[in-house]
Formats: structure tokens, sequence, C-alpha cells
């Protein structure tokens, strides 16, 4: 069976971050700043049982939203270089901003927050990305990944980063998958589930390496170990073998903008797609670009997303 591509909500302006919440079965993502008219910075709610779309404004673009275990209706999103706590009750209302729970990147005030998860015992993984103008990024290497964890303490786990992207854990490899998009290569880092540290990174895929246009954005990882990439500026998602760094599959997606994979639906075999309509270096794309789509047919699942546990 060949995979179906079908777009499940309106066009945003830059869809990122998608989070499947298993226990009520929607999908949280994100927007990203404004470029086009009718963009905004957002959190976003889809329910695929009903097709609604519920979208709250913020005054700073997060860049991921994730639900706090035990704690109904509490997230935390990104706001500039601050993980903050927020509560939403899932409605247009504007999330009410909690508390500041860690501020990173503080010798560098143009970075900021960028993709985000929680790794298999709820502790948040995010990295930084630097000041950038459309494509331009500034190709400095002051970028880092950090680790939170239950205690709200912040560990630098990888530094020297250019743009922090992508990530994905493998309980029986051992191993966290990590993308620096302009660096061009996927990284495999040994982990230890009991620390949540990371150690002997290598690259795993190379997007130059095999003739790809664009760069690995965010990804996810199925129940035989093969990471879903989303090829921004390449209009596809990729299946990738990280132990042979082979392509897989590649299934087309209508947008250049190819932000983030996740997987959902009941049995976890659904592959929902954020995309963006920024125009980096050009005009907007139109819609169906900036929409989420979903994908069928892939005889792949994936894990439950794991909601980050913070005290």
């Amino acid at each position: 069976m060949a995979p179906v591509v079908k777009q499940v909500t309106d066009s945003v302006t830059f869809g990122e971050g998608p989070h499947w919440h298993s226990d009520e079965g929607v999908l949280y993502f994100v927007g990203i700043g404004a470029k086009v008219g009718d963009g905004v910075a957002a959190v976003h709610k889809y329910d695929p049982a009903t097709g609604k779309l519920v979208t709250a404004k913020l005054e700073i673009s997060p860049h991921f939203i994730l639900p706090i275990e035990g704690k109904k209706n509490h997230f935390l999103i990104t706001q500039g270089r601050k993980v903050v706590e927020i509560e939403w009750f899932g409605d247009e209302n504007t999330p009410k901003i909690l508390r500041t729970v860690t501020e990173v990147d503080q010798d560098f005030s143009g970075n900021e927050l960028n993709d985000g998860k929680a790794d298999p015992r709820g502790r948040l993984f995010t990295g930084t990305i630097g000041h950038y103008e459309g494509l331009n990024v500034l190709f400095k290497k002051d970028c880092s990944l950090y680790r939170i964890d239950l205690s709200g303490s912040t560990t630098k786990a990888a530094s020297n980063v250019i743009c922090s992207n992508g990530l994905c854990w493998d309980l029986k490899e051992k191993a966290f998958y990590y993308v620096d998009s302009i660096s061009y290569v996927i990284q495999r880092f040994d982990y230890d589930v009991e620390t949540g540290d990371i150690s002997n990174p290598r690259s795993v895929f190379g997007v130059k390496e095999n003739g790809l246009s664009g760069f690995a954005d965010g990804m996810t990882i199925d129940t035989d170990g093969n990471l879903w990439v989303a090829m921004f500026y390449g209009s596809c998602v990729l299946k990738i073998d990280p132990r042979t760094g082979s392509i897989l599959e590649r299934i087309p997606i209508p947008a250049k903008e190819v932000t983030s994979v996740t997987f959902g639906g009941p049995n976890l075999d659904i592959l929902y797609v954020t995309t963006g309509r920024m125009g980096y270096g050009g005009p907007a794309d139109p819609p169906p670009a900036g929409a989420v789509f979903a994908v069928t047919g892939i005889s792949a699942k994936g894990h439950p997303n794991v909601n980050v546990r913070i005290n």
C-alpha cells in the first residue's frame, strides 16, 4: 500500500513542534512568527475526531508545546531563551504564563530555544539557534543542547551547535539521535536512560553526501528503529535507517518548508507532518503549505510521545 498524504488543518504561517497526546487523542503544535498577513505566534490543538483546529495567540513565538505529566492543562513552551510553564485549557483564550523554569545561553542574547522533546524518563531536551534573517544564519557554533531534569536543573548536553533541531531516542539501541540542521548531518549519541547523559557523538546520515536539497529539521523514530525526518526546503519526509545510513523511503509533501513529524492516532500509525510558508529567501508559498498533513499507509508505528516531567 502506497502512503497517502492528506491535509488535515488549514494553513498557518509556520507550524512546528507536533506532540500527539495519546490520552486526549489530539495533536498539539505551535505557530512561529509572522511574515505573511495572517500569521500569528500561537499554540494549536487539532482534534482528528472532529476535524477542529483551535488556535490561541501569544506575544512571543513558542517553538514547542509539551504537556506536563500529572498537571492537566499545564504545558512547557519556549519564549525566546526561556522555558516557561503555561496554563492553557485548549481554547482560544491566551495561555497564562505561570513561571520561568529555566533560561539558557545568557551570554548570547540573539539566540533562542528551538525544538524540544521529553526523553523516555520525561526529562526535557531542547537546544538553541542563533540570530538569523531569512536563511542567512550566522554560522557561529555558539548554540547548545540542554537537558532540563525533573528538579528543573539545567545541564549543557552538547555545545558547538549551529541550529539545534530534531531529536529522538531508541532505548533498544541505547541511542539518542540529534539534528544540527546547518551541519547537514544527523548524529547519534550513546544514551544512558538512568542518568540522561549523552556521549560519543558520530554522524549516521549526511544530507549533502546523499545529494539531497534542503536540510534535516524535526524527526521521530518508529518501533523498528528507523528515523522519519522532515526535510526543510526538501518538500518531503525521509525514512532513514540510522544503522546503515540508507534512505528507505521518500514521501513527497506539498510544501517546501517541511518542519517536523510525529506519530499519532489510536494505533500510533499515522504520521503527522507540520509545514510552514514563511517564504525564506523569496515569496511565501500559498496554501496548502503551512498546513498539517496526515500520512497513512506507511506500514510503521511510533512510540507514544512522552509528556515532560518537571517539579
